[in-house]
């Protein structure tokens, strides 16, 4: 008998189509929306939303893949993807940002290293603090 190692971008978990869940989601492995989400989306895992899928609120994942609707705040680890179909309206939080032709995004997009901007950060204030 193989067993199979998962990975965290493999989908395990579905939230099918007329299926709307309000608040807090964690996951461990990765979750497809088809139905509606309004609230906070929370996993190290992969994030797809797929084309009748909707997500109103904030996700904080390692990946995530729109193929659907995001309105809100997204920070993503690895990347943000939003395919053709896609539309995105909000903040993205990413080291990488792929939009494909046709693709909707509307929003503000930044893609700085946050250890990068601590380390200016506490730059500036050593040379404010010295005498």
């Amino acid at each position: 008998m193989k067993l199979r190692k998962e990975t965290p971008d493999e989908i395990v978990s579905i939230l099918g189509e007329g299926v709307e869940v309000v608040g807090e989601m964690i996951f461990t492995r990765g979750l497809r929306v088809d139905g509606s989400v309004k609230g906070k989306l929370c996993s190290e895992a992969m994030l797809q939303i797929g084309t009748q899928g909707r997500v109103e609120g904030e996700a904080i994942v390692r990946k995530v893949s729109v193929s659907g609707e995001l309105r809100g705040v997204v920070h993503a680890s690895d990347r943000v993807e939003i395919r053709k179909e896609g539309k995105v309206y909000g903040d993205v939080f990413t080291p990488c940002l792929i939009i494909e032709a046709g693709a909707v995004f509307e929003g503000k997009c930044n893609m700085s290293d946050p250890k990068a901007e601590t380390v200016a950060e506490s730059s500036v204030l050593n040379a404010v603090d010295m005498p």
